[in-house]
C-alpha cells in the first residue's frame, strides 16, 4: 500500500501549524453567533425540539411524538442529547431554544477535531489541520451547527468511525482501540440517524477490501463489533418496538427511508447531479480547493486518495440516484473530499486552467455571498411590503465586517491566480478566515434581524400582549401550522377550524385565536353564531420561509359582551 509523501511546511507552500490552529480556533468561534438570537427555523428544527420538549414534559423518553402524532422518522439519539442538555440547564420544558442547539454546536466542534484526527492518519499535522479548517468553515456545517437536528452530530459520529477505520486499514492500529472505536462510531451514528452511517461504513470497507485488503473486515473485530452495536442500539430498538407494536420501524424504514429513495418526499424531488450543483455553494470555501486538485486525482495513487474515493464515490452515487435531495444530505461525505483535496495539493501543483478556475471561485464567491447577505433584509422587507426594520448600528457593524470578509476571500483568489500555492497561508488561510468571518456576520447580525422571516416569535409575543397572559393558548385557524409556532406557544396549541376555535375561546380564559386572512370572515361568523364577542386587537404580518409566501394573521381575543 502506497502512502503520500510527507509535506515539509518550511518550503513556504503550506500554512504553518500555529497559523492553521489559529484558523481552526476562528472556525470554532464562528459557530457561536446566532445560537441564541436566531429563532427556530421551520420546519425540521422545531419538529425535533418540540418532540424533545414533549419527552421532558411527559417523562416518556422512548416514544417520539409531535403533539398527538407519532413521529416515526429518525431514531432517538438526538432527542436524548437534547433532553440531556435541557436537564443540565435546569429550566425543564421551558428551556430556551439555544439549549436544544447545544448538541449540534458540540457535534460541529467535534467534527472539526475529528476531521483533523482522521486526516492525521495520512498527512502531517499541519496539513491535517488545514483539512479540519476547511471542513469547519464550510457553509453547510455552519448551518447545521446552529440547528437543533441530527446532521452535525451525525457528521461527528461518521468521522469517529472513519478515522478509526483509516488506522485499521493502514495497519497503524495493532490493538483493539481503533476497531472498537469504529464500532462505537457506527452504533452512535445509527442511533442518531439510522442507515446513513452504516451506508458510509459498508461502502468504504467494501471498496477497500475489493481494491486493496481482503482481510480488512477481520481486522475490524466483527464479533466484538456486533456486541457493541447490540449494547448501544438494541435497548431503545426493543423499547420502541414494544411501545409502538413495531409501527416505528414500519414507518421509519418503509415510509420515510424507502419513500425518499423511491420518490421526492415533501416537494424535495430533484434530478441527478443536483448534489454536484449544491456542492459549490454548501461546501464553500472547500469547493475551490477540490477544483484545483482535480488533475491530481488521476495522477496520485496514494493511500489518502484511495480511502477518500472509497468514502465518497459510492455514497455520492446513491445520493444522486435518490429522488429526494436536500443540500445537507452529502455532509457525511464532504470531509473525504477535503482530505483528498489537501492530500493532492500538498504534493502537486495544479495546472494553470484549474488553478485559475479555482481562483475565480475563491475570489468571487465570498463577494457574491456577502453582498447577497447584506441585501437580504431589504429584499425580504420588499417581498412582504413592509418597511425595512433593522437597527442602524447593526447595519453600521455588519457592512464593514461583511465587506472585510469578502475582501479577505477575494485576496486569496487573487493570490491563487498569481500562482501562490493553494495550501499557503495567503490562499487557504484567507479562504478559511473569510468564510468564518462571513458566517459570524450572517448568523450573528443579519439573519436574526430579518424580522419578517420570524413570524412565529412575533405571533407569540403579540398573543401574550393582547391577552395579558404570560402563556396564552393559541388556536390556529386557516392553515398556519408551522412547528415553530407550536414549540414557542406550547404543546397544547390547537390547529383547528373556526367553530372549534370560538368554542375554545368561550370555554377558557387566555385563549387567542390566530386566523389567516382567508378564514377571518369565517371566524367572525362562527363567533356571531355562538354569541361570543371577539376583539381583533392586532395583525401579524411576515414571510413564511417554509412555504415561500407572505402571511397575514389576525389575532382574536374574547371580550366581555
Amino acid at each position: 500500500m502506497s502512502t503520500l509523501n510527507r509535506v515539509h511546511p518550511q518550503d513556504g507552500s503550506m500554512i504553518g501549524l500555529w497559523a492553521a490552529l489559529a484558523l481552526v480556533l476562528l472556525v470554532l468561534v464562528s459557530f457561536v453567533p446566532g445560537q441564541s438570537s436566531v429563532p427556530p427555523l421551520d420546519r425540521d428544527e422545531p419538529r425535533y425540539t418540540q418532540a424533545t420538549k414533549q419527552m421532558v414534559e411527559t417523562g416518556d423518553y422512548v416514544r417520539i411524538r409531535f403533539q398527538e402524532a407519532p413521529r416515526h422518522k429518525k431514531p432517538i439519539g438526538i432527542h436524548w442529547l437534547q433532553a440531556g442538555a435541557v436537564a443540565l440547564s435546569g429550566d425543564g420544558a421551558e428551556a430556551p431554544l439555544w439549549v436544544y442547539r447545544i448538541p449540534s454546536l458540540l457535534g460541529a466542534i467535534a467534527a472539526v477535531g475529528l476531521s483533523i484526527w482522521t486526516a492525521r492518519a495520512f498527512l502531517p499535522l499541519g496539513a491535517a489541520t488545514v483539512v479540519g479548517g476547511l471542513v469547519g468553515a464550510m457553509v453547510i456545517l455552519g448551518v447545521e451547527a446552529r440547528l437543533a437536528k441530527t446532521d452535525a452530530v451525525l457528521l461527528a459520529t461518521v468521522l469517529l468511525m472513519q478515522g478509526a477505520l483509516a488506522r485499521v486499514w493502514l495497519d497503524k492500529a495493532k490493538g483493539w482501540a481503533a476497531p472498537l472505536t469504529f464500532w462505537i462510531g457506527l452504533a452512535l451514528g445509527i442511533l442518531v440517524k439510522g442507515p446513513i452511517a452504516p451506508m458510509v461504513a459498508v461502502f468504504t470497507v467494501a471498496v477497500l477490501m475489493w481494491l486493496d485488503d481482503r482481510r480488512l473486515f477481520g481486522r475490524l473485530r466483527p464479533l466484538a463489533g456486533l456486541v457493541i452495536l447490540a449494547a448501544i442500539c438494541l435497548p431503545w430498538f426493543v423499547a420502541i418496538w414494544r411501545a409502538t407494536d413495531g409501527a416505528f420501524f414500519t414507518t421509519a424504514l418503509g415510509t420515510d427511508f424507502l419513500g425518499k429513495a423511491a420518490t421526492g418526499q415533501e416537494g424535495h424531488w430533484a434530478p441527478p447531479l443536483t448534489h454536484l450543483a449544491f456542492f459549490f455553494a454548501v461546501a464553500w470555501p472547500m469547493a475551490p480547493f477540490a477544483i484545483a486538485s482535480l488533475a491530481g486525482f488521476w495522477k496520485e495513487r496514494g493511500a489518502a486518495l484511495l480511502f477518500a474515493a472509497a468514502w465518497v464515490i459510492p455514497g455520492w452515487i446513491v445520493f444522486e440516484a435518490t429522488p429526494t435531495k436536500l443540500p445537507h444530505y452529502t455532509l457525511p461525505l464532504l470531509p473525504g473530499i477535503a482530505l483528498a483535496s489537501v492530500a493532492v495539493l500538498a504534493t502537486t501543483t495544479p495546472p494553470v486552467l484549474l488553478r485559475r478556475l479555482a481562483a475565480l471561485a475563491l475570489g468571487l464567491a465570498p463577494v457574491g455571498m456577502v453582498a447577497a447577505a447584506l441585501a437580504a433584509p431589504s429584499a425580504v422587507a420588499y417581498a412582504v411590503g413592509q418597511p425595512l426594520d433593522i437597527a442602524a448600528h447593526l447595519v453600521t457593524l455588519a457592512t464593514p465586517i461583511g465587506l472585510a470578509a469578502a475582501a479577505i476571500g477575494a485576496y486569496g483568489g487573487v493570490c491563487l491566480w498569481r500562482g501562490v500555492p493553494a495550501l499557503s497561508a495567503r490562499v487557504a488561510g484567507s479562504a478559511i478566515a473569510s468564510a468564518a468571518v462571513a458566517q459570524m456576520v450572517v448568523w450573528g447580525m443579519i439573519v436574526p434581524n430579518i424580522k419578517p422571516l420570524w413570524v412565529s416569535p412575533a405571533l407569540v409575543a403579540a398573543a401574550e400582549e393582547v391577552s395579558g397572559c404570560p402563556h396564552p393558548r393559541l388556536a390556529s385557524v386557516g392553515g398556519f401550522n408551522e412547528p415553530s409556532m407550536i414549540f414557542l406557544a406550547g404543546t397544547d396549541t390547537m390547529l383547528t377550524g373556526p367553530e372549534e376555535a370560538v368554542a375554545l375561546a368561550a370555554a377558557q380564559d387566555c385563549v387567542v385565536i390566530v386566523s389567516r386572512e382567508r378564514t377571518t370572515p369565517a371566524v367572525r361568523e362562527a363567533a356571531a353564531a355562538a354569541g361570543v364577542t371577539l376583539a381583533e386587537p392586532t395583525v401579524v404580518e411576515g414571510f413564511n420561509i417554509s412555504k415561500g409566501d407572505p402571511v397575514r394573521l389576525t389575532l382574536f381575543v374574547r371580550t366581555a359582551p
